[in-house]
């Protein structure tokens, strides 16, 4: 698989959706305890998909990610914490900024974690959706993801602020 890529899905309502342009593949969604068990996961897939004489470029393998995102780490952590979340993540959690979630999606594809990730929201859908929008997004953009703007309007319904370049 093209490590250039990286791929985003949100799951919302039990809806999986892929929020990025790529090629049409098998898509295949892991939970993990930690980047380890998940690189390890993805490893074993793509050497299965070989063994059955199939290309492991034919297949996507999607880390799920539980996430909460505030403006600040300590906001988030706080906010996070007032949640009825549970105490224990079904996969790999993350809560603070939008410029960290990036920085980890960004880590995932680079060091053959995932493929890609699922973004599952904790708390309040529509807020979590203008962070992302307005600042996952974007810097992931800027970082060469993708993006198919018309299902990430769709999808998040924010916004979308674009990044300001340098000048």
């Amino acid at each position: 698989m093209s490590h250039n890529h990286t791929r985003i899905a949100i799951e919302s309502a039990d809806v999986w959706t892929e929020l990025t342009v790529g090629p049409e593949v098998n898509t295949v969604r892991i939970v993990a305890s930690d980047l380890r068990e998940a690189q390890q996961q993805r490893a074993r897939l793509h050497a299965e998909a070989v063994d059955r004489g199939e290309s492991a470029d034919n297949l996507a393998v999607f880390l799920d990610l539980e996430i909460y995102i505030a403006a600040d780490a300590r906001t988030a952590r706080r906010e996070f914490a007032a949640l009825d979340a549970p105490a224990s993540p079904s996969s790999i959690r993350y809560v603070g900024t939008p410029s960290g979630l990036a920085s980890l999606i960004s880590d995932v594809t680079a060091a053959d974690v995932a493929d890609g990730v699922t973004l599952q929201v904790h708390g309040e859908i529509e807020r979590q959706s203008t962070f992302l929008a307005a600042g996952v997004l974007p810097l992931l953009e800027s970082r060469g993801t993708r993006l198919d703007t018309d299902v990430v309007d769709a999808i998040l319904s924010a916004p979308r602020i674009a990044p300001t370049l340098a000048s």
